[in-house]
């Protein structure tokens, strides 16, 4: 097994067959190979080989920078399998809103109205978490206002936790993003529209001049790196005002380096005459999103720009791209029978509550943000991370979903599988394991 493939590395390097650096990608490999592994055979319910592969690998010899964080995997699966409802292993993933602070006042978002910040307290257990956490996802309100968001960013960025960051890009610099850079992080830019007028009159106090500005200097310092792994996405919210341009902005994300474009629609709770897809629609308006979603999906190809296309359908459902946390899936009907159907004793609807902290806009914790927020896990205000933890409510989402008794806790949506199953139960990314930059 694994053990054997490691022993055969650590002799090709004693016998001189392999330089240390080709030894630590070799072994770098070997490593993402054996994580995927375990990880998709929890997903479909193998126990036994889960226990299997980890009685194997459990004694490899890892650099010390990701030892915490791959023994803290191998505990995290082991304690999935076995359906442990107190876990010994940590967090493997945060996501924290650190602000609602903002230096702009959207049409859309009303965020600001509760002004919250990440307490002082909360940022030592946040550290602490670091060296076990494979992935952080900051958000805001703006999180470069919040005063330590790049003192947060720096320690992710030591223990090369992958990074995900949601910004409007008008507090850019070249010090912050060199740093960005540097981190190899996940930056999402947030744009509604591509002429001045358009974007300034979706992003009351925005700058369009400094927004673009702020774009030439990312993509001339992401120039200048060799190597990254940085993905650069575009996020738009479709509305009343900014239709007209929606179809040209895979030209705006190839001009200014974008690898990615995400377009989404409003939900039914934003009531406005802005929210063209639940207020005031009519079918020329379903020809023409049909239309603009033909031609996104033309242009992106053509340019090389991945698309997460959120956008509603209104022709054959069996013909659509839903989209759930970045995961992209043909067809609801497929994506809801596969997840119901497959579901068996051995495997579990969700692996969240084992891997996962939300730390909401009001100081609320639960495991993901689609969970029930009338009845959260903690708040972060007032409660310990490592206490939330393995709290009363983190506790019971494991023993209901175990138990195969998560209608009588979990959302709808996750249930019915609305909420796409890789949301549910797969954080599985190739590059989590950067323990050397230089490679």
């Amino acid at each position: 097994m694994y053990y054997n493939e490691y022993l055969n590395l650590k002799s090709d390097l004693e016998k001189g067959y392999k330089t240390a650096k080709d030894y630590e990608k070799s072994l770098q490999k070997l490593i993402n190979k054996i994580i995927v592994d375990i990880q998709k055979r929890n997903i479909e319910g193998d126990v036994q080989k889960v226990i299997s592969i980890i009685d194997n690998v459990k004694t490899i010899e890892v650099p010390l920078e990701i030892k915490k964080r791959f023994d803290n995997i191998l505990l995290n699966e082991s304690e999935i399998a076995e359906r442990k409802t107190i876990l010994k292993s940590k967090a493997r993933v945060l996501y924290c809103v650190v602000t609602t602070l903002c230096n702009v006042k959207c049409i859309m978002c009303r965020i600001i109205k509760n002004q919250w910040e990440l307490p002082e307290h909360a940022i030592d257990e946040i550290v602490e978490l670091m060296p076990y956490l494979e992935t952080v996802k900051w958000q805001g309100g703006e999180v470069f206002l919040y005063k330590r968001f790049e003192e947060l960013m720096d320690h992710a960025g030591r223990n090369n936790v992958c990074q995900e960051i949601v910004t409007n890009g008008l507090l850019l610099n070249e010090n912050i993003i060199t740093k960005l850079v540097k981190y190899n992080v996940d930056l999402y830019i947030s744009v509604e529209g591509i002429t001045k007028e358009i974007y300034e009159s979706v992003r009351i106090g925005g700058k369009f001049e400094t927004l673009i500005n702020n774009l030439n200097i990312l993509k001339r310092i992401r120039s200048e790196f060799f190597g990254n792994f940085t993905n650069l996405g575009l996020n738009v919210l479709v509305m009343k005002k900014n239709i007209e341009q929606i179809e040209f902005f895979p030209e705006f994300a190839r001009e200014y380096g974008f690898t990615k474009l995400c377009v989404n629609a409003f939900g039914p709770d934003f009531i406005s005459d802005e929210n063209i897809f639940h207020y005031n629609k009519n079918i020329e308006f379903e020809r023409k999103i049909t239309d603009i979603k033909g031609k996104l999906a033309a242009k992106c190809k053509n340019f090389g720009i991945e698309l997460f296309d959120c956008l509603p359908c209104f022709n054959s459902e069996s013909e659509c791209i839903t989209v759930s946390d970045n995961v992209v899936s043909n067809g609801a009907n497929e994506t809801k029978n596969s997840q119901i159907e497959n579901i068996s004793e051995n495997r579990l609807l969700c692996h969240i509550p084992w891997q996962k902290i939300f730390i909401d806009s009001d100081g609320t914790i639960n495991p993901e943000c689609f969970c029930d927020r009338n009845k959260s896990a903690g708040n972060i205000d007032r409660d310990k991370l490592p206490d939330v933890w393995n709290g009363k409510v983190m506790q019971e989402y494991r023993k209901v979903i175990s138990d195969n008794s998560y209608h009588s806790r979990c959302a709808k949506n996750c249930i019915t599988g609305i909420t796409h199953s890789k949301s549910l139960k797969n954080i599985i990314n190739p590059n989590l394991f950067w323990w050397s930059n230089n490679l």
